[in-house]
């Protein structure tokens, strides 16, 4: 069929989508069954090439990755559409970013899925002036393939998401000649010593992630539902899971090969980085409570240290309150977040204009000038003149490179221990226990790349706690108080127990 909405569930939301996962896979008996009955059905046997060239994949795995990934995102939220393209360019068997070799035939066990039924669908949108957006086809189960869906007792923790995927990825921007706008794609690359040493790492850094319970005790739903601040869909909701099916971990490079990969390099991936930083502290990774470790100002230290200069303690607080309609903690959030988009920018209109749009609802940042954000950045200048030759020169991408070094060492570091950590950028989340290893290993790890020590803070309220302590050593013969720090300790939901519970069940089978 081909409309909109699907029985008693929404209207397809264009905005409100993913695109298909070609890396979905299980073995699992059930998913094998229905493929089996689906295919019969559909007659997806005459898409099937009689020749001797048949490719890597069949038709009818094709159609078990469709249903794999429509069956997640159902299970995830009933009305999250996976958005699909229709055009053979987007599947390219050949491709590195293309580990099952989905090729073009899988258009064909698409569209026979609309035919008989088994699919809402809200078909493709191509502005072709390039003045507004184009979108892909939203498909979504119908009521026929959610009530076979239904039947299954098939969890996340039985499908991979992310089968074979390829996880360091190259970016490059280019002017697209048939949409008339610039994107950004995933390049081919030849491997190298280099390349093959990260992805060693970082596969045996997701495998750990994929044996690790990384949740969060409060929830009642392994999932996350938070309002959008940008785009066309601002002010409404999403859905996020923050169940197996959304731990997998990528390193992506930009610039294309030209970059020699020394351009991002940043950890991206896993549903740690997609929910909001008050949750963050409440993470327990293998039931136990977590600390997040802060590098301070990071990129606009490492850019000091290029002069040779350290930056005071908080360099965005001015001697000067310019912005008068603002009280002195909002100029100073304004001021960090002009520097942060200076840093990236190319020019300082180009900062002005990314600062304006960083928040549609802040209707005061919205309204700044170019003029009076050019006098607030010179005002910061004026108390840091070393800066001013970094600024809005699009450094951004190389000191994410920096970033990037700084995490690959540090997660290598726990990965070999065994020990999960969390990359966020500029922070990790680790075992509390763990906590001032981590600062040890984050503090060394910046020195050796950069020559400093970046100031780290423990974003976390923790419980205080002091008491006398004694003993036969130099300065404690006498009582002495001393203060320690106690992680906050969340109380466990019903569900998240279960969550928990199945797990380790999951786990323990998975060994046998």
């Amino acid at each position: 069929m081909t409309n909109n909405s699907i029985d008693n569930q929404d209207p397809i939301d264009r905005y409100f989508s993913e695109v298909l996962d070609v890396h979905t896979w299980s073995d699992h008996p059930e998913i094998k069954d229905l493929t089996n009955l689906i295919y019969d059905e559909l007659g997806c046997a005459e898409l099937q090439s009689r020749s001797n060239n048949q490719g890597n994949i069949s038709v009818k795995n094709m159609l078990r990755v469709l249903l794999l990934d429509l069956y997640v995102r159902w299970l995830t939220d009933p009305n999250l559409a996976t958005g699909f393209h229709k055009h053979p360019r987007n599947y390219k068997p050949n491709s590195r970013y293309n580990a099952l070799y989905i090729n073009r035939k899988i258009i064909g066990v698409e569209s026979l899925l609309e035919e008989h039924g088994y699919l809402g669908v809200l078909n493709h949108y191509n502005e072709r002036s390039g003045t507004g957006p184009s979108f892909s086809t939203r498909i979504r189960p119908s009521q026929k393939l959610v009530e076979h869906f239904n039947k299954l007792t098939v969890e996340l923790h039985d499908i991979d998401k992310h089968h074979n995927q390829e996880c360091i990825i190259l970016r490059q921007k280019y002017f697209d000649d048939e949409d008339r706008r610039n994107t950004t794609v995933d390049i081919e690359y030849h491997d190298t010593d280099f390349t093959n040493t990260i992805r060693n790492q970082l596969q045996t850094y997701n495998t750990l992630l994929t044996t690790s319970f990384i949740d969060i005790p409060s929830f009642s739903k392994a999932s996350f539902s938070r309002p959008i601040k940008k785009g066309k869909r601002a002010g409404q909701r999403t859905t996020i899971s923050i169940g197996p099916d959304n731990k997998f971990v990528r390193r992506i490079f930009s610039g294309g090969l030209e970059s020699d990969w020394k351009l991002n390099g940043g950890f991206y991936g896993g549903w740690w980085q997609q929910i909001d930083k008050e949750y963050r502290s409440q993470i327990y990774i293998n039931d136990e409570p977590t600390y997040e470790y802060d590098l301070k100002a990071l990129h606009p230290t490492l850019l000091s240290n290029r002069a040779g200069k350290e930056l005071p303690a908080d360099p965005y607080t001015l001697q000067d309150h310019l912005l008068t309609q603002t009280s002195p903690q909002q100029q100073r959030q304004y001021v960090k977040l002009l520097v942060l988009m200076a840093i990236n920018a190319s020019s300082p209109s180009e900062a002005y204009a990314a600062f304006r749009n960083n928040d549609k609802k802040d209707k005061l940042a919205a309204s700044l000038t170019n003029n009076t954000l050019s006098s607030l950045l010179q005002s910061f200048f004026d108390e840091q003149p070393h800066m001013e030759k970094f600024l809005c020169k699009g450094l951004g991408l190389e000191l994410m490179g920096v970033d990037g070094q700084i995490a690959n060492m540090v997660i290598d570091y726990f990965t070999k221990q065994n020990e999960p950590v969390l990359c966020i950028h500029d922070s990790f989340i680790i075992n509390y226990k763990r906590g001032e290893e981590l600062r040890r290993i984050v503090a060394d790890s910046t020195y050796q790349l950069t020559g400093y020590r970046i100031q780290q803070d423990i974003k976390n309220e923790r419980l205080e706690t002091t008491r006398p302590v004694k003993g036969n050593i130099e300065g404690y013969k006498e009582p002495v108080d001393v203060t320690f720090y106690t992680p906050n300790r969340i109380e466990r939901t019903d569900q998240y127990v279960a969550r928990r519970d199945k797990f380790y069940k999951w786990k323990e089978l998975k060994s046998e």
